[in-house]
């Protein structure tokens, strides 16, 4: 059985058209946790008359705890041998589950997959997409296909996850970079992954969704978690990708210190140029075009970054979110 757990916190326009993507799933022994963390809009109270029409759906109520707490309370009621992590405003392809379960096999570790970004619920995947499976039982590999996929593999949903992976392990709660944090503890411990490249996911783009939100303070919660990851992946040796994580910070810094100048956010600027300057002290980052010569310029002259956005503003460059 697979365990759907999907957190949702005030999103009651997108909830239905979810839940109808997981119930019109071709593979029917799975069961829908619909986790309401809070909710104030009548998500709740519409998830518990979805729950009537099938008893392959449960609903959770807790308080407002955040994504993290809320896909933990989820975790806490899975009975699956997998688990999928789907967010309440997205949906998935009607044959994902049955797809990715014919990937699996008892020493997987995850299967990874792909989304396609929407603005809206319309999209649908291509019926006759195929795409042969790679299994990677390298560990440097996995870690480099992080680099190489980005977002989409940083992403907890774009995985069909073996339940043993949770059975002593849990989201952090109260950060806002849950994902990259998760995978810092996983993916060192894992020997079997399975790589498709089928597109199953529908990840509907809000303005106004964490991910997409202008600068806030909790954005900031990415460095520890990078600072820990450069630990784990020098303790295992991989050097390249030491340097790697060094560059991204590097330039995750320089764009949110803009970002943090252009909001007044004057003390978490501060904050973020002596990240800037510190990272730039770092040798031969692996950056091109102007961020390159920002970053070779910050080497010799503390005030470039400052320059740098002021530069852009003349020249009416809109800001970058990374």
């Amino acid at each position: 059985m697979v365990s759907l757990i999907v957190p949702f916190y005030n999103i009651r326009q997108y909830l239905p058209h979810c839940v109808q993507s997981l119930l019109a799933q071709n593979c029917r022994d799975i069961e829908i946790l619909l986790v309401d963390d809070g909710s104030s809009d009548g998500s709740g109270k519409l998830c518990d008359e979805l729950a009537v029409s099938d008893s392959r759906v449960r609903v959770i109520h807790k308080e407002n705890g955040g994504l993290s707490d809320a896909r933990n309370a989820g975790l806490d009621k899975a009975a699956g041998e997998w688990i999928l992590f789907v967010d309440g405003d997205d949906y998935l392809a009607p044959d994902a589950v049955e797809l990715l379960l014919k990937e699996t096999a008892e020493d997987v570790d995850f299967v990874q997959f792909l989304y396609q970004e929407t603005p809206d619920t319309q999209w649908l995947p291509d019926p006759s997409q195929e795409a042969e499976a790679e299994v990677c039982t390298d560990n440097a590999t996995m870690w480099r296909r992080l680099y190489q996929m980005g977002g989409v593999a940083a992403s907890s949903c774009t995985k069909l996850w073996n339940a043993r992976i949770f059975r002593q392990t849990r989201f952090q709660k109260g950060t806002l970079h849950e994902d990259e944090e998760l995978l810092n503890r996983v993916l060192p411990r894992c020997r079997k992954v399975v790589y498709t490249k089928l597109v199953l996911y529908g990840y509907v783009f809000r303005q106004g969704s964490i991910v997409h939100s202008t600068f806030k303070p909790k954005q900031m919660d990415v460095f520890p978690i990078m600072e820990r990851r450069l630990l784990v992946l020098e303790e295992l040796g991989y050097h390249d990708l030491v340097r790697q994580t060094q560059s991204s910070m590097f330039l995750n810094a320089l764009l949110m210190f803009g970002r943090a100048k252009n909001a007044g956010a004057s003390a978490e600027a501060k904050v973020l140029k002596g990240k800037v300057l510190h990272l730039a002290k770092q040798p031969a980052l692996l950056l091109t075009g102007q961020y390159r010569l920002v970053y070779r310029l910050t080497r010799v002259f503390a005030w470039t970054p400052e320059v740098y956005f002021f530069v852009r503003r003349l020249l009416g460059k809109e800001q970058v979110n990374r």
